[in-house]
């Protein structure tokens, strides 16, 4: 929406109210009502291109709410009746309003959904608070039932204001920022003229010139939400946002804590139910939190322990499994042996195919070698940019050696292609006897050196440790 197009719909709104006058409030009302379906409006635009769409499309649906809470008051303008129910009804669906937009105020950003639901049923059990003393203080004095209602609805509405803002000073997203900024601006004015018409104009009628305020708010936001111009979120420190972000779980619980605490005097039972909701509230959350965080640190350290492209371990995860590997392998009598394994001409082959079909290479010969291994426990990783190792329990060099020659001979037959030929690979064996005691470190590097002999003999061929020429002419190829 635009700024004149706002201006006009208030102008629009302030020549109803003259016209009509505060003894026939229906038309103001309506123009009451339209504002918020035009702010909300404007906000599900505004969703289609930003970040926090979820945010936007929530906060439409909170203001496309308000309207709901009018309704009761058409019936003096209709009926010329005011039964002392429409104002306790007018007053309970205020809160209905509330909720959606004290969900996106003060609840935590959380991909899972049973911390959402925690959030919803503190929410669900603040309005349930907000309802059992609107109805139990109802039949007293009019002057002290309109003061305590009014004194939770100011509570929550500064606590919205001010969680509002603490987010937006510790956002560091742009459409994030943004969306806060919009909200803190839209709670710090409702605040206001709640506070200005509670007040100062208690016993304005409804209908009367302080229905321009209501309007002129969503009209506000309608502008800033429908408004082109985009900020760039300023860099925000790093403690600062992480303090806020560890906060944000205590928001809901507080605001419902304060909210029993206020009605403690006039309904104890309800009183110690939020208490009690609220403490479990929190503590039940920080337990799936915990959960959450737990299971994601679990993801991260599979991450960091394996190969992206391939799908096998990296070299941070051999080199940690490799010890585990030489003990299996003592316990079942038998040495250890390593291959490393290099593609050939690599760097030729992204050069003529480019990156991306180099990588399917890739993934296609670390699912060939992947199929020659024997064993479950056998080790397999990525090495390094085209290298390969594997290590497996070997009962000899020799057998070792028949392991490499059987993946070379693999590679090649697959006929992978490579610019006139096939990719083909060379590899180096080592091999460590089960009674030896040189570390497993070692033999990694006998295996490297292993693979250069195989580069330089012309590739494509198999090389290991220094054998007899009848055990080792089986295996090798020149």
């Amino acid at each position: 929406m635009t700024l004149p197009a706002a201006l006009f719909f208030l102008v629009t709104h302030a020549f109803v109210v003259g016209l009509a006058g505060p003894g026939d409030p229906v038309g103001s009302f309506l123009m009451s009502s339209a504002a918020p379906l035009l702010a909300a409006m404007a906000c599900v635009r505004r969703a289609r291109d930003s970040h926090a769409a979820c945010k936007w499309r929530t906060f439409a649906f909170a203001v496309s709410l308000f309207p709901v809470a009018l309704l009761p008051l058409l019936f003096p303008g209709i009926t010329d009746a005011w039964p002392a129910q429409v104002a306790l009804t007018s007053l309970i669906l205020y809160v209905f309003y509330r909720i959606p937009l004290t969900y996106v105020a003060a609840s935590a950003d959380s991909r899972n959904r049973h911390v959402r639901s925690v959030d919803l049923s503190i929410i669900g059990l603040l309005w349930l608070l907000y309802y059992t003393h609107a109805q139990s203080t109802a039949q007293l004095d009019t002057a002290l039932w309109t003061h305590g209602l009014n004194a939770i609805s100011t509570t929550q509405n500064s606590l919205l204001f001010s969680f509002a803002l603490i987010r937006y000073l510790a956002e560091d997203n742009a459409d994030r920022r943004d969306f806060f900024r919009t909200l803190t601006l839209f709670l710090l004015g409702y605040f206001l003229i709640e506070q200005y018409v509670s007040r100062y104009r208690p016993q304005t009628p409804d209908g009367g010139w302080a229905d321009l305020l209501i309007s002129g708010l969503f009209l506000l936001l309608a502008v800033i939400a429908g408004s082109p111009r985009r900020r760039t979120a300023p860099p925000v420190p790093r403690n600062l946002r992480r303090f806020v972000e560890a906060s944000v779980p205590l928001m809901l619980p507080l605001l419902l804590m304060l909210v029993a605490l206020l009605m403690a005097r006039t309904n104890q039972t309800m009183a110690t139910v939020g208490f009690i909701g609220a403490m479990l509230g929190y503590a039940l959350r920080s337990v799936l939190s915990q959960v959450d965080i737990q299971r994601q640190r679990d993801d991260l350290a599979a991450l960091a322990r394996r190969d992206p492209l391939t799908g096998l371990g990296n070299r941070r995860s051999f080199d940690e499994s490799l010890p585990g590997a030489q003990r299996r392998a003592r316990r079942q009598g038998l040495g250890l042996a390593v291959l490393m394994i290099d593609i050939d001409h690599f760097k030729r082959l992204n050069d003529t195919y480019g990156h991306p079909e180099g990588d399917r290479r890739l993934q296609a010969v670390a699912a060939i070698i992947d199929g020659c291994l024997q064993r479950g426990d056998d080790l397999l990783a990525r090495y390094g940019g085209e290298e390969f190792i594997a290590a497996l329990p070997s009962s000899d060099v020799a057998h070792a050696m028949a392991m490499g020659e059987r993946i070379r001979v693999a590679v090649e037959d697959a006929a992978l292609p490579s610019g006139p030929s096939s990719v083909t690979v060379s590899i180096g064996v080592a091999w460590l006897a089960a009674d030896a005691r040189p570390e497993p470190d070692s033999v990694v590097e006998r295996a490297d050196q292993a693979l250069y002999r195989a580069k330089r003999a012309g590739r494509n061929c198999v090389r290991g440790e220094a054998l007899p020429e009848r055990t080792a002419a089986p295996a090798l190829r020149a």
